[in-house]
């Protein structure tokens, strides 16, 4: 057993995720000095990009549907190992159904959280119960669940309210308050209606953590938070492991969607990573290995990523001499034929044979499990994977005539998985963690075609 400070945040089904309360307190703490690592507890493909930049730290994801128990435990001991505070972000409601698409409530489904009971029970998190006290008035508490061990105030309207709240829990329910956070009624309403994708304001993240540290009770997160912790097997061994490839991935404005432990993932099998820019380097860098172009915003940068000549010219040499390259949503779609946004085409890196289209509606991120339909790197025909559908690009079959059915075209039977000799595009996310013998492949420990890279079939 060891230490390792951890607190799972239950909050309510409709969202939004990370919340108001969460945000608080990781803004609070991180005011502090504390070090907080943050969980999501599903791997929306689509996700509002705040935690970083208030905690410094990237933010991590969980998920009991598609990692395997050992998986799951393992990323969240190396995420959290060098923190003060991990905080794993989740419901123990029923979810809410999606509703129906549109772009405006798009937003609503990605922010909303994930199922939190299974990762309670795998990694023995305390249970805070976020509790709404909004409109609180006597003689009665507001509604605690049963199962919680502590509990956080959201929405407290006056000071004097939040001492008798804590008061009457300690001496009705016997349970610890660790904090709260204040009403803020204008801050909430901007809070919501902040764009996919944008930073939270400096001044909101100001008033926030201010707010969570009026009523925050430090020694009692740290009570509860103290649990031991049963270190996965295998976690604590030491040493690092020698470079033996170099993974190229794509990073600017353009693409960028790496889920943190995938990187990390690779980097435990010995791979050196470099960045590189598909809209400002005319060239790959020198002796990769393997290319990753993560998802991403492809189509608000499609007129300058389609004009970079140079690099587009030296992916499609460097497929044809055999390089490794794997893209994910908008990255699958800049391999392509062409990007088709807003009735307009533009060329692609022409390297899978299909035009990506640009959804007017996207589709909502969806959990799937696909089955390959042909030998490859990523494993023999018939293994299964999981993951998350992309939700923005429609991809079109477009072989050009000459093009050999076992050297290029889908790997499903779905039609969002498409390949060109060791150049593999995907709207479905994988979470590569959990894949580990694709990850192997991904560094050349095993050959590509031989079915050696993920015996054992479904994962």
């Amino acid at each position: 057993m060891t230490a390792l400070p951890r607190l799972a945040l239950a909050t309510s089904a409709a969202g939004p995720e990370p919340g108001v309360a969460a945000v608080a307190l990781l803004s609070g703490l991180s005011r502090l000095g504390w070090r907080v690592q943050h969980f999501r507890s599903w791997a929306c493909p689509v996700t509002r990009q705040v935690v970083g930049p208030i905690t410094g730290l990237p933010g991590r994801h969980l998920d009991a549907w598609l990692m395997p128990p050992a998986i799951c435990a393992g990323v969240f001991w190396r995420g959290s190992r060098g923190s003060d505070l991990a905080v794993v972000e989740g419901t123990l409601e029923e979810p809410v159904a999606a509703p129906v698409v549109d772009l405006a409530r798009l937003r609503d489904y990605s922010y909303r959280p994930g199922r939190l009971g299974p990762l309670i029970e795998l990694l023995d998190l305390p249970r805070v119960a976020v509790v709404d006290c909004r409109g609180w008035a006597e003689p009665h508490l507001p509604y605690i669940p049963d199962w919680a061990e502590a509990v956080i105030f959201d929405g407290v309207e006056q000071p004097e309210l939040f001492e008798l709240l804590g008061k009457l829990v300690r001496h009705v329910r016997g349970l610890p308050v660790l904090g709260g956070v204040e009403a803020l009624p204008g801050l909430r309403d901007e809070f919501a209606e902040l764009p996919l994708g944008s930073p939270l304001p400096e001044a909101m993240l100001e008033r926030l953590g201010r707010s969570f540290l009026r009523f925050a009770d430090l020694e009692a997160i740290a009570a509860v938070a103290g649990r031991p912790y049963e270190v996965p097997g295998g976690m604590e061994e030491g040493g690092k492991p020698r470079v033996r490839h170099r993974v190229a991935y794509a990073m600017d404005e353009a693409f960028g969607g790496y889920y943190p432990d995938t990187l990390e993932a690779l980097e435990a099998l010995g791979a050196e990573l470099v960045e590189f820019s598909p809209l400002r380097d005319g060239g790959l860098p020198s002796g990769v290995d393997l290319v990753m172009i993560g998802c991403g915003i492809p189509d608000r940068f499609v007129a300058e990523l389609s004009a970079n000549h140079s690099l587009l010219l030296e992916l499609r040499a460097r497929t044809c001499r055999g390089l490794r390259i794997y893209a994910e949503g908008g990255g699958a779609a800049y391999l392509g034929r062409s990007m088709i946004v807003e009735g307009r085409s533009y060329g692609g890196a022409g390297i899978l044979p299909f035009d990506a289209r640009l959804r007017s509606e996207p589709a909502w991120p969806e959990p799937v499990e696909r089955v390959t339909s042909q030998d490859g790197w990523l494993g023999p025909r018939g293994t299964v994977v999981r993951g998350y559908t992309a939700y923005r690009w429609e991809l079109t079959p477009a072989p050009e005539p000459e093009d050999c059915p076992r050297r290029s075209g889908t790997l499903t039977a779905e039609g969002d998985v498409y390949f060109r000799c060791n150049a593999v595009g995907s709207l479905v996310h994988l979470h590569l963690p959990a894949l580990p013998e694709i990850v192997r492949a991904f560094g050349g420990l095993a050959a590509a075609g031989t079915g050696r890279a993920a015996q054992g079939g479904r994962t």
